[in-house]
């Protein structure tokens, strides 16, 4: 660009003193109208006497309105006066003046330009005009600022990302240091949202994330931050807090938000959140500190059963340890057989007859010893893990209840657990049919589970999936009803044969009237489709003979067994043949 001004410059100079041939002139003529520079050249005292095609397009001004004019017309106000003495001054003293500059269209639009003045003098050394050369920076400078807005803001939902929140972070920390301030950490992360996205599609999660984002950010005041980590993690930092109490308040505010469901492409979508908590200076006085604990006391509230919010404490520390040793062993766990097995005996409930035994999965780990599923299972999910995992369980039940068979024990059905992602696998109807035909499993010897906010998520994807089930004959019970959001319109359309109470309404049977009633509407409801109903979580007698009473077909709990290795099962086998 300087390069195009010295010739424009030697060109007007060459014009102006009357030196040039002909030729010449219609030379710079060519340039001065065909450069995309806008050119103004003024006499002395400031007036303008020409301008080139660029000035117009850049300024919206025709040369017919600014010859004559003061250039004042393009100021923007955003200089003040000594900025314009100044510039006259050094065009005084030294012919040129040259820098960045605002002003105004003639349609009121502000822009940045570079703006080069040169005086063109006689050979007295008199200033005889004045010619201005100036470049649009807008383009420019709106890429230039596209470019930091993208480095410092989450793409998809347009909230500041990771960088930019420890930027903000940091310096709300220097803050609340210097003014003897308290601030908040919130860390959220979205409840089975790998879910939504294998179930219902990444185009579906992204819609999520971007509402949630917009619902997150009415939950705050302007002058707090509300950032997205990545993935389904967002932060909220919330500065010159007065108490924990103050922040709890606005914990509350967010679970509110999810309490209404999100209804994206037709969907309606419940998901829940779980929250950590962490609080300046008490939890730790660094950026890194304070984003890492509040992360750590997130996944104890996912622990703790998910949406809920879990205030940091330093026990929880070992907690993320061990929680970090399953991650890193998990995969290699199938690989080295750390994986077992347990059976649990479901049986009639007017005979005590084993009719049935659901597998469940144990893992041997060789340092945490015995895990409860309830401890890697979320994580298998939330890794994608849980496919291969489930394929192994659903083998290995087979086989098991075949060696059974072959020892000459009772016939009875084997029940193994689908997770949501193995469910919605697009080859699921394939791998069953190849589990079956290599174990030698007779398909009415299978039942699979499945809950029922799975069934719900997709009604017209389970209907097909189940009925090609029910033709191959594998028995197909609803797990955890009455827990999800089910609509009985399409439920009676499911071709089940079982409806599994939860353990949760069993639990408070006889001490809970609204407990009773649920119970008694979910057994109404199998009785009227003609279906089988087992109650999970059976624990007393009291609860036995309620259920027995009001005709419930089948039971599991503690009371008949807990969940024992394939021998100890065989074992009970034996005694009841």
């Amino acid at each position: 660009m300087n390069k195009v001004n010295n010739e424009i410059r030697a060109d007007i100079q060459n014009v102006a003193g009357l030196k040039t041939t002909q030729e010449k002139l219609r030379i710079a003529e060519k340039v001065f109208n065909n450069t995309s520079e806008g050119i103004a050249v003024t006499n002395s005292q400031g007036i303008i006497q020409w301008v080139n095609p660029a000035f117009t397009v850049i300024t919206g001004y025709s040369a017919r309105e600014a010859i004559g004019k003061n250039p004042r017309i393009l100021r923007s106000e955003r200089h003040n006066k000594n900025f314009y003495k100044q510039m006259w001054k050094k065009l005084i003293e030294k012919g040129e003046w040259k820098g960045h500059i605002w002003n105004r269209r003639k349609n009121g639009e502000t822009y940045l330009e570079w703006l080069n003045i040169s005086a063109v003098k006689d050979d007295s050394g008199k200033t005889l005009q004045y010619v201005s050369v100036f470049h649009d920076l807008t383009d420019s400078v709106m890429k230039e600022e596209h470019i930091k807005y993208q480095a410092y803001h989450d793409v998809l939902t347009e909230l500041p990302n990771r960088e930019l929140v420890k930027d903000r972070l940091n310096l709300a920390l220097a803050h609340a240091y210097k003014n003897n301030k308290m601030l908040a950490v919130i860390f959220l992360d979205l409840d089975r949202f790998k879910r939504i996205n294998d179930i219902l599609g990444h185009h579906i999660g992204d819609m999520l994330l971007q509402a949630v984002a917009k619902r997150l950010k009415k939950c705050v005041d302007a002058g707090n931050t509300v950032g997205r980590l990545g993935g389904d993690e967002f932060i909220i930092i919330l500065e010159e807090i007065k108490s924990v109490q103050n922040v709890i308040k606005i914990v509350h505010k967010i679970f509110h938000i999810f309490e209404k469901y999100f209804l994206l492409k037709g969907h309606e979508i419940y998901v829940t959140a779980s929250i950590g908590i962490t609080i300046y200076p008490s939890d730790g006085d660094s950026m890194e500190g304070l984003m890492q604990n509040a992360e750590v006391a997130m996944y104890r509230a996912k622990e703790k059963g998910k949406n809920n919010y879990q205030l940091y404490t330093p026990q929880m520390n070992e907690s993320a340890y061990e929680q970090l040793l399953m991650e890193n062993d998990l995969y290699k766990a199938l690989e080295k057989k750390e994986f077992i097995l347990y059976y649990q005996p479901q049986v009639k409930t007017t005979t005590g007859e084993i009719i049935g035994a659901e597998a469940l999965i144990r893992w041997k780990h060789p340092k945490l010893g015995l895990i409860s599923p309830a401890k890697f299972i979320p994580l298998a999910e939330e890794t994608g893990f849980i496919v291969p995992l489930g394929e192994w369980v659903l083998r290995k039940a087979c086989e098991q209840n075949i060696l059974w068979q072959k020892k000459g024990l009772k016939n009875i059905r084997v029940s193994v657990n689908l997770s949501p992602l193995q469910f919605k696998q697009k080859n699921l109807i394939e791998k069953i049919t190849k589990i079956i035909k290599e174990t030698g499993i007779r398909p009415e010897d299978l039942e699979l589970e499945i809950t029922e906010s799975s069934a719900m998520l997709d009604p017209n994807f389970t209907i097909k999936t189940l009925k090609t089930f029910n033709q191959m004959g594998i028995k197909i019970a609803i797990d955890d009803f009455g827990t999800g959001y089910s609509s009985l319109a399409y439920f009676r359309s499911f071709p089940i044969h079982k409806i599994k109470i939860d353990q949760l309404f069993i639990r408070d049977l006889n001490k809970d009237e609204s407990n009773k009633a649920i119970v008694l509407a979910i057994m109404g409801i199998a009785n009227s489709l003609g279906l089988k109903a087992i109650a999970e979580g059976v624990e007393t007698k009291e609860q036995l003979n309620w259920l027995k009473k009001y005709g419930c077909d089948e039971i599991q709990g503690y009371l008949f067994s807990p969940p024992v290795s394939s021998w100890e099962f065989e074992k009970i086998l034996v005694e009841k043949q």
